[in-house]
């Protein structure tokens, strides 16, 4: 059972109760900070974790190009040889 922590008496009460059963005091409404397992986090690091490998994936195969643009020397052509 999911609980929370009463801001009055700061007894452990069930986690969407709207009064407190110790002290019978009306409990504020609960606010992000109060839900734990909210799937929104999950979905922020899992579209950090594609935007992250997208970027890797293409600096390596920018730097792969890089490398074979300075290694590719310019291509004379071949000489023609003329028959005598």
């Amino acid at each position: 059972m999911r609980t929370r922590t009463c801001p009055f008496c700061k007894e452990d009460i069930h986690f969407q109760a709207l009064v407190c059963r110790y002290c019978t005091r009306d409990l504020p409404p609960l606010t992000q900070r109060h839900r734990k397992n909210s799937p929104g986090w999950l979905a922020a690091i899992a579209a950090a974790g594609i935007i992250v490998s997208g970027a890797t994936f293409l600096a390596v195969e920018f730097l792969r190009e890089r490398k074979n643009w300075l290694t590719d020397q310019p291509r004379r052509p071949a000489p023609q040889t003329q028959p005598d």
